[in-house]
């Protein structure tokens, strides 16, 4: 048990970060990241579902042999939420005309993507590569500009009080990563093992989440509905 858990460690992280936005929830309840509990009750649940259907042989969403254990449609179908969650928190988040049009139209072309991309890649055993490339490009963006933005506006509130800060940051260090990954996966398997990876997918995950349950621990009251970029 204890090798498992080892194995999996990111796990927990994801489970701290679901208790810790929570607990905290009305700092921010009134805010653009509303709805951000029920985006980390949702993680949380794919990621368990995600590893039953990987490692308990009697479930299996493929019925084909050698995809028995296969869990890849569950995190296409969260890619596509957990993309379209974030375009509308930056969206919401900017006031300038040109950034929320890159994304409103971006977003949409990553809906198209996602379209094209069941014509190109099986969705039931492969990462839908194509919308995961288009996806991470428009959030990469939306987050370097919020965070450029930040940075340079002087705020009443630290950054590191800031949990908008913390989630754009570990938004930008994954998803540079997290489509490059997930092409070699796909079309360079061997390369993908020879150098192992999925450790460093997985270090990248725990960076990430290790970034939101910072923020969560040193956030302050977002003191406005929306915090928008002046």
């Amino acid at each position: 048990m204890l090798e498992y858990l080892l194995d999996n460690y990111y796990m927990p992280l994801y489970f701290i970060a679901l208790v810790l936005c929570i607990i905290k929830y009305q700092l921010y309840y009134d805010t653009v990241l509303r709805y951000f509990p029920i985006l980390l009750t949702y993680t949380f649940m794919t990621e368990v579902l995600g590893l039953i259907v990987r490692d308990v042989d009697d479930i299996q969403l493929v019925y084909r042999q050698e995809y028995y254990n296969y869990n890849t449609i569950i995190f296409n179908i969260y890619d596509i939420i957990f993309f379209l969650y974030f375009f509308y928190v930056y969206y919401q988040l900017s006031n300038n005309r040109l950034t929320k049009n890159l994304i409103k139209y971006g977003g949409a072309t990553f809906l198209l993507t996602c379209i094209v991309n069941l014509f190109i890649q099986d969705f039931f055993t492969e990462p839908q590569n194509f919308a995961i490339i288009i996806g991470s490009i428009i959030l990469v963006y939306a987050a370097s500009i919020y965070l450029y933005k930040l940075i340079i506006t002087k705020h009443r509130l630290p950054l590191y009080r800031n949990l908008l800060f913390w989630l754009s940051a570990g938004i930008l260090f994954f998803y540079i990563c997290y489509p490059i990954t997930m092409y070699i996966l796909s079309f360079n398997y061997d390369f993908f093992t020879i150098h192992n990876l999925s450790k460093h997918h997985y270090i990248s995950i725990g960076i990430f989440y290790a970034c939101i349950i910072t923020g969560l621990i040193f956030m302050k009251r977002l003191r406005i509905a929306n915090e928008v970029i002046k």
